[in-house]
């Protein structure tokens, strides 16, 4: 490179910084003008092999513009929208995304790779020009093109039949979660670019948190959902406490004519019955497969917040297995990383995917004898099979044996029943199904259930 050329490439290297900065405070990020002119300075002490490669350049850049690891996805969107990638699927790649070479990047943990082979499966399942496409419809467009099943053989460190039993569960149970891992970031990835195409980062930063789709924020997002989580809770709290203390159930008949015997046997003082009213035993069941995991902690905490307003509050988590929660919960008041829930022994028995009837069925055998005429039951999840048969006997049997059933479903209502969504067929099952896509959607439901 040549001494003459230095001034022109570092001006056009800082017009580029300076539109990243301006794309990250959109986002929500703090970024100083300090930080501006260290990462400028940074690509300038770049060699010219690693100003040529988006790995270094990205890593130089986020060490001068990013303070905390849950903005990562934030930075990755803005970086990519500023520094795009030039690079096609190269001849070994299939169509699908990146075949065996994103096998061994999800083996790796690659993630600048991984997000490379997903941005391109996301482009090729960008809606037409003039057309539309919500989070889930691009992310689920995308997946069905990369033939998961096939990604997940080729995952697996090794010939699985030569393994020891042992061995072959680790590797299976390794294989699922960095099958999961990139569904979620693939939503992410999708996510971003529906927020960056119609240009509503500035409202995004803005909106309040209550408002928020669960599915669709980024980590950044949560984050601040996190924040006023708690809050919410001890609002929603006192609101019901409030209404409990100052409620009546009717007239008291026995006590007004009583009053009445003073006035000639006119009841002119009626004496209302206090409400005193039993409270039941909770049982929640949170799916947290997919991206339905960074939904599941919202639901759990806000309920644990309210456990005045039940006898008894028990938690689980399942996937294609069920785990009771109850004591992380007791122990941890905030809202919980998905990947402390993830990481609980017996969550994955089989392959990992969401099977409700398979876990459902679980439940009803260790602790389906404690679920009576006073118990409450609540299942949050997106109802969503994966091609594989519903967990009808299983719902029709809680349906029975508890007072009352409900569903919290994190889709909107408009995206109930489309693929291998079953939300209306369980919801016929329920004493009530609700849409909690947001916090506020889910105070509301809980206000409704209590």
């Amino acid at each position: 490179m040549s001494s003459g050329s230095k001034p022109t490439q570092m001006s056009v290297g800082s017009r580029l910084v300076i539109k990243l900065a301006h794309q990250l405070r959109n986002h929500g990020l703090p970024v100083s003008t300090i930080e501006v002119i260290d990462a400028i300075t940074a690509l300038a002490n770049l060699k010219p092999t690693e100003l040529n490669n988006r790995v270094y350049v990205k890593l130089a850049l986020k060490t001068c513009l990013v303070k905390d690891d849950s903005h990562d996805i934030a930075f990755t969107r803005a970086f990519n929208s500023v520094f795009p990638r030039a690079t096609p699927l190269t001849s070994h790649d299939d169509e699908a995304g990146g075949g065996s070479s994103l096998a061994q990047a999800l083996r790796d943990g690659d993630q600048e790779s991984i997000d490379s082979y997903l941005e391109q499966a996301l482009e090729m399942a960008q809606p037409g020009k003039g057309n539309r496409a919500s989070e889930g419809q691009m992310t689920q467009r995308a997946l069905r093109r990369m033939n998961i099943t096939d990604l997940y053989s080729q995952v697996l460190t090794s010939d699985v039949n030569e393994m020891q039993d042992m061995d072959r569960a680790i590797d299976s149970m390794q294989a699922n979660r960095a099958i999961e891992q990139m569904k979620r970031r693939m939503a992410d990835l999708a996510s971003g670019r529906l927020r960056d195409s119609t240009n509503t980062e500035s409202e995004q930063a803005i909106e309040d948190p209550e408002d928020r789709p669960l599915l669709k924020a980024g980590p950044d997002e949560l984050a601040a959902m996190r924040q006023a989580m708690r809050p919410l809770a001890r609002k929603l709290a006192t609101k019901l406490g409030n209404k409990k203390r100052h409620g009546y159930s009717g007239l008291d008949m026995r006590k007004t004519i009583r009053a009445s015997m003073g006035f000639g046997g006119i009841p002119v003082s009626p004496v209302m019955r206090r409400k005193r009213p039993t409270k039941p035993d909770l049982y929640v069941l949170c799916d947290v497969s997919g991206s339905t995991a960074s939904f599941a902690p919202f639901t759990l905490t806000l309920l644990h917040a309210l456990h005045e307003e039940f006898r008894r509050v028990r938690s689980f988590v399942f996937i294609d297995g069920i785990v009771e929660i109850t004591e992380i919960l007791e122990k941890n008041p905030g809202v919980l990383d998905p990947h402390h829930l993830l990481s609980n022994r017996g969550l994955i028995v089989n392959d990992g995917r969401s099977d409700y009837k398979l876990a459902l069925n679980s439940f009803l055998a260790q602790w389906g004898d404690s679920i009576t005429a006073k118990s409450t039951v609540l299942i949050a999840g997106d109802a969503r099979s994966h091609d594989r048969e519903p967990a009808m006997t299983a719902i029709s049997e809680l349906d029975h044996r508890a007072r009352r059933l409900y569903w919290f479903n994190p889709e909107p209502m408009s995206e109930w029943d489309t693929q291998d969504s079953h939300a209306s067929v369980y919801a016929r099952h329920c004493t009530a199904a609700y849409e909690v896509s947001t916090l506020r959607g889910l105070m509301d439901a809980v206000t409704q259930i209590i």
